[in-house]
């Protein structure tokens, strides 16, 4: 018997790599490892392992190996061994944790170890891995998954210089929005300097006329006090000088005359008026608002939405959508005499609504998600259209003064009005577009400056019965109330008629509004009225609302392309008070 020793000049591999002409021995494995030198008594085909006698007496009892093919004495393989010589599998099972990885299941595309193969795939076909990876390192699936991880790599490699470049990209965005914001601030404190200088310069001015004005009154005055003392001494001559006292008595008659006049001129002159100083009214409005100096627009490289502030929402087509009843709120205050009659409404934000109620000569803020009016502005007359210009200001129609008043939005949900104009007779509603504001009259179209100034007035033999009017970039959509039932007309800026929308389900059009990506939302004010939406060239795409519960006058429209929301509102002589005081609010989805 071979007596245990360590032999550390000798190595497994010079064992086992000659022909089986040479007396050499063979040496246990799994001992040799351990650097314990002990002659092989037999092989294991399965674990491709030579073992000693104690090592083979424990590898035919363990559960996991006792079935393995053993070949003892000569049977055991002598071979020279291939020239490639590979490495021992040490990946250890993630189930069996203190066995190694050593055999492959065909039948389900997996490996383990031998107590995997014993428990899960004993009528599977199961290699061992050593006997099939040389076949798998040149086979098309290695080469394949080699590409896969390659084109990976080339992957994270192009994101790498991706974020690189997005990093520098932000670094530089955030600095130019840095700058931007401080040139703004500087270019409106040059304003307000250069305004105070212009204010100061000319307070200096009417300082130095004034001063000079005092000045000329005092040296006045002083030859009006010499000229009045001389008179009073020669009047307090003694009596033995009454001759020369009624001599010189006669004399100031005409003396005293001018005197009088010079002296009431002087007392005139003195009566000069006081500048003050008043503050510009707009210039208080926006400090009273508490405006920003701007937004900031955030723009997605991939996909180009935009995104202001929180109001974001990832646009769909809307004419995809369904549409969907979300709620109705009552519109009628507490102190309205009247029910209301909204003639136009607006959106001001993604939560904020305006109406304007002709009945009750007022406006009103509406707060969306809390569903209640939170502000009511009386005016003088009632409203018959309005028009949001930016966020903080509104336009309104009085058709009853024949004017146009300008209003602030102040941020605590409060109005002030601002500047007026005067229009040339009654119009009835209103739109704005790019610094231009456009009235409609019952017959024609006036464009106008935010001075009031005429742009243009556009005629055309179709302009008759005007109802509504509502743009977009390049053209203005007017509705036809009642001259021809169910028209509405697309026309430039110049006044030339590009389309016309006709719809023999279209009865009475009212009230319409063009969403942000050009989709034109029209009231069919009839019985279970509808909402017609029509293409930009004036082509029906479908009927919205039709028969709907809450739906029955549909007078005005207008829509949300933050959220997506459309607002109606009703009236008619005729319709239950309870629908005329509330707005219903429909949700595309």
């Amino acid at each position: 018997m071979e007596v245990s020793g360590r032999k550390p000049e000798r190595s497994f591999k010079d064992t086992v790599g000659r022909s089986s002409a040479e007396d050499v021995e063979v040496f246990c494995q799994p001992c040799s490892s351990d650097g314990d030198w002990l002659v092989a008594k037999g092989y294991c085909e399965n674990c491709n392992e030579y073992l000693c006698a104690t090592c083979l007496k424990v590898h035919r009892k363990q559960a996991m190996s006792k079935n393995h093919k053993v070949l003892e004495g000569e049977d055991m393989p002598k071979a020279r061994m291939s020239s490639m010589t590979l490495n021992a599998c040490s990946e250890l099972c993630a189930k069996h944790t203190n066995e190694i990885m050593k055999f492959y299941c065909s039948t389900h595309d997996v490996v383990g170890c031998g107590d995997c193969m014993v428990l899960d795939h004993k009528s599977c076909k199961v290699d061992r891995i050593q006997d099939i990876s040389m076949n798998y390192l040149n086979g098309a699936e290695h080469q394949e998954l080699q590409q896969k991880v390659d084109q990976f790599l080339q992957n994270i490699e192009q994101v790498k210089r991706q974020i690189q470049t997005n990093d520098k990209s932000i670094q530089q965005t955030y600095i130019k929005a840095v700058n931007d914001v401080k040139s703004f601030k500087k270019e409106i404190l040059d304003y307000l300097d250069k305004a105070e200088a212009d204010m100061l310069a000319e307070l200096n001015k009417r300082k130095r006329s004034d001063e000079k004005l005092i000045s000329d009154l005092k040296e006045h005055e002083k030859t009006m006090r010499s000229n009045v003392q001389e008179l009073h001494e020669k009047l307090q001559l003694p009596l033995n000088h009454a001759n020369e006292l009624f001599v010189a008595a006669k004399e100031m008659k005409e003396r005293i005359t001018r005197i009088g006049d010079g002296l009431k001129q002087l007392q005139q002159d003195c009566q000069f008026k006081q500048c003050a100083f008043v503050c510009s009214k707009h210039i208080k409005e926006m400090v009273a608002s508490q405006f920003k100096l701007g937004e900031l627009l955030v723009k997605r490289a991939v996909t180009g939405q935009i995104m202001v502030n929180k109001t974001f929402v990832d646009k769909k087509d809307i004419t995809k959508m369904e549409l969907l009843f979300d709620c109705e709120i009552g519109i009628k205050a507490s102190d309205d005499t009247e029910d209301c009659s909204i003639n136009a409404c607006a959106p001001i934000s993604y939560n904020r609504i305006i109406l304007a109620d002709r009945s009750n000569k007022c406006l009103k803020i509406v707060d969306i998600e809390n569903r209640n009016i939170v502000e009511k502005y009386k005016l003088q007359s009632g409203p018959s259209g309005l028009a949001v210009i930016t966020k903080n200001r509104i336009a309104v129609i009085l058709p009853d003064e024949q004017k146009i008043q300008f209003l602030t939005l102040l941020e605590c949900d409060k109005i002030t009005e601002s500047n007026a104009i005067k229009l040339k007779g009654k119009c009835w509603q209103i739109a704005c577009q790019e610094n231009k504001i456009m009235v409609l009259y019952r017959d024609h179209v006036v464009i106008l400056n935010m001075d009031g100034q005429e742009i243009k007035a556009i005629y055309n033999p179709k302009m008759k019965f005007l109802h509504d009017i509502a743009p977009d970039s390049k053209s203005l959509y007017i509705s036809n109330g009642r001259y021809e039932a169910g028209n509405v007309f697309r026309f430039d800026f110049e006044g030339n008629l590009i389309a016309t929308y006709k719809d023999k389900d279209l009865s009475n059009v009212r009230g319409l509004c063009v969403t942000r990506d050009g989709t034109i939302l029209v009231c069919n004010w009839e019985d279970c009225g509808s909402i017609h939406m029509i293409s930009q060239e004036c082509k029906k795409i479908k009927d919205i609302l039709k028969y709907n519960v809450h739906v029955n006058r549909p007078w005005c429209v207008s829509f949300c392309d933050e959220t997506n929301r459309l607002f109606l509102c009703e009236t008619s002589s005729t319709l239950d008070p309870k629908l005329k005081n509330v707005i219903n609010i429909f949700q595309f989805k």
